[in-house]
C-alpha cells in the first residue's frame, strides 16, 4: 500500500496498485501478449509510463492470477542492465527464493552472487537449466533495457551479446517469461544483437498515450482513495496544460505530489496549482528550492553530482547515467558522507528527484528532470561542451604524438586554453577518465602548442 496518492517523478512501485489508475485496458493487453510469447518488449518515449505500466500494472495482475494459463505462483527478478548486466541479473535472482532452492550451501551472499553469475555466463540455456525443475514461474523484468547499448559501446560487446542471448533463450522455456522496457528511439539499436529484432517484432507493445478520460481518472481517483479531492476547475486546467507535452505524465505526477504535500485541507484547487508554479515551472522551481537549501560547498557537490547523473549521447539524446557515490566524492574531492548529505536534500519528504541509492549507485528518478530543471539543462550543456572539447583535443593529441598532426594555433589554441584554465571547473584526469584515457597526453599537447606559439611570438617581436 502507498503512503500518499502521487509518486512524483519516480515510477509507481509494485505495491502501489491502489493509486495506479487509467491503464487497466493496457495492462490487459500486456497480459494477453505475454501469455502468447513469453517475451514482451514495452517501448515508448521517455515519460510515457512504460516502467509503471509493467512494474505496477502487469506484475500485480500476474500475481493475482490474470494470466490463467500460468497460475498465481510467480517469482519476479527485476533489474536494470547498468554497467554489469550479469551481476545485476544475479542480484535480482537472489532477491527471489532462488538462493534457498539452488544455492543452500552458499550462506555468504557475495559468494552466492559470484557463483550464480558464473553459472549464468556458461551459455544461453543456463537460466533454463537452473530453473527447469521449479514449479514456480519466473519473470525476468529488465527495466530501461537501452542501457545495454551503452554497455555495448563501452567495449563490452561480447558480454552484452551473451546477456541478450540468455534472455531470448530463457523466454522459450516453459516457466520463464521475459519483459523489457525500452525507449522507442533505441529500437534501431536492437539490430546489434542476433535474433533480438525478430523477437521484438513478434511481441512489441508501444505504450499508448492516455486519453483525456484516462488522465482524468489518474488525476482524481488517487486523491479520493486518500480521502481528498480535486476541484473540477483544477482538473480541467491540468488536462489542458498537459495536452500532448513530451513529459506529460511525470510532470502531472510531480505537480500533484507537490500540491498534495503543500495542502493542509487535501482539497486541491487552482490556487495550489499557481502557488507551485503551474505545469511548466513547478518542477524547475521545486528543484531550485532544494538547491537553495545547500551551502555554497554543497552546491558545488550538487553540480558535480548532477553533471555525472546525466549525459548527452552522440545522437544528442540527454539521458540519465548511473554513478557511484564514491565516484562523485572523488571528483568533488569530498567524503562519501558529504555527497550523501546532498543527495538526501533532493530526497526529502515530498521530493523525488533522486532514487534511493542501491549498492552505492545513484540515479535520477526520471529523465524529465534533465529536460525540465533549467539549472540542470545548463549543467548538461556545459558538460557536453567540455566533453566535446576534450575528445577533440584527445584525437588531435594522439595524431600529434605519431607525427600525423601539427600543434594547435589560433584561434583553436585560445579556445583550448580557455577550456583548460576554466576558473569554475578545470578539467582533471579523474574527470577526463569518464570520456577518454589520455589526459596527460592532451595536457602535454596543449603545453607544447602554447610554447610553440610563444616562441613564434618572440621571434616575430625580435624580427620587428
Amino acid at each position: 500500500m502507498s503512503n500518499f496518492p502521487y509518486p512524483g517523478l519516480r515510477p509507481f512501485q509494485t505495491d502501489e496498485i491502489d493509486i495506479f489508475f487509467g491503464r487497466e485496458q493496457h495492462v490487459d493487453q500486456l497480459i494477453t501478449r505475454l501469455g502468447q510469447t513469453h517475451f514482451l518488449a514495452v517501448v515508448g518515449l521517455s515519460g510515457s509510463g512504460k516502467s509503471s505500466l509493467v512494474n505496477t500494472g502487469l506484475l500485480a495482475d500476474l500475481k493475482t492470477g490474470f494470466l490463467a494459463s500460468a497460475g498465481v505462483r510467480w517469482q519476479i527478478a527485476q533489474m536494470r542492465p547498468g554497467n554489469r548486466p550479469f551481476v545485476r541479473l544475479s542480484k535480482a535472482l537472489l532477491e527471489t527464493n532462488f538462493n534457498d532452492c539452488y544455492l543452500p550451501e552458499l550462506t555468504n551472499r557475495d559468494e552466492a552472487e559470484l557463483f550464480l553469475q558464473a553459472q549464468l555466463q556458461r551459455g544461453s540455456l543456463a537460466l533454463d537449466k537452473l530453473w527447469q525443475s521449479k514449479d514456480t514461474n519466473l519473470l525476468v523484468f529488465v527495466d530501461q533495457f537501452e542501457e545495454i547499448f551503452r554497455y555495448y559501446d563501452q567495449g563490452y560487446s561480447e558480454e552484452a551479446e551473451a546477456f541478450v542471448s540468455l534472455l531470448l533463450a530463457s523466454s522459450k522455456a516453459d516457466k520463464i517469461y521475459v519483459v523489457m522496457t525500452m525507449r522507442s528511439e533505441f529500437l534501431g539499436n536492437c539490430a546489434l544483437f542476433q535474433n533480438l529484432p525478430e523477437a521484438i517484432n513478434q511481441s512489441q507493445f508501444l505504450t499508448p498515450r492516455l486519453s483525456r478520460d484516462q488522465l482524468n481518472e489518474a488525476i482524481v481517483t488517487p486523491a479520493r482513495v486518500f480521502g481528498g479531492d480535486i476541484d473540477p476547475i483544477l482538473v480541467n486546467q491540468l488536462l489542458n496544460d498537459a495536452g500532448k507535452d513530451f513529459d506529460q505524465l511525470p510532470l502531472l505526477q510531480h505537480a500533484l505530489m507537490r500540491m498534495w504535500h503543500l495542502s493542509d485541507k487535501k482539497y486541491l484547487t487552482l490556487d495550489d496549482y499557481e502557488r507551485i508554479g503551474g505545469f511548466n515551472h513547478a518542477l524547475s522551481k521545486h528543484a531550485d528550492e532544494a538547491y537553495a537549501e545547500l551551502t555554497v560547498e554543497q552546491q558545488y557537490i550538487a553540480e558535480i553530482l548532477f553533471k555525472n547523473l546525466s549525459e548527452r549521447s552522440n545522437q544528442n539524446r540527454d539521458t540519465r547515467r548511473l554513478v557511484s557515490v564514491d565516484e562523485v566524492a572523488k571528483l568533488a574531492e569530498v567524503s562519501s558522507e558529504e555527497v550523501m548529505a546532498v543527495v538526501e536534500v533532493f530526497r526529502k519528504n515530498g521530493r523525488s528527484f533522486l532514487m534511493p541509492p542501491v549498492d552505492n549507485i545513484l540515479d535520477i528518478s526520471h529523465e524529465s528532470l534533465i529536460r525540465q530543471w533549467q539549472r540542470l539543462k545548463k549543467w548538461t550543456e556545459e558538460e557536453a561542451d567540455a566533453a566535446k572539447m576534450y575528445l577533440r583535443l584527445q584525437e588531435k593529441a594522439e595524431f600529434w604524438e605519431t607525427g600525423k598532426e601539427a600543434l594547435l594555433h589560433s584561434p583553436s589554441l585560445e579556445m583550448a586554453i580557455a577550456w583548460r584554465d576554466n576558473s569554475d571547473r578545470k578539467p582533471t584526469d579523474q574527470w577526463a577518465a569518464r570520456y577518454g584515457k589520455h589526459f596527460d597526453l592532451v595536457m602535454r599537447f596543449l603545453e607544447a602548442s602554447e610554447q610553440e606559439q610563444l616562441k613564434k611570438a618572440r621571434q616575430k617581436a625580435t624580427y620587428i
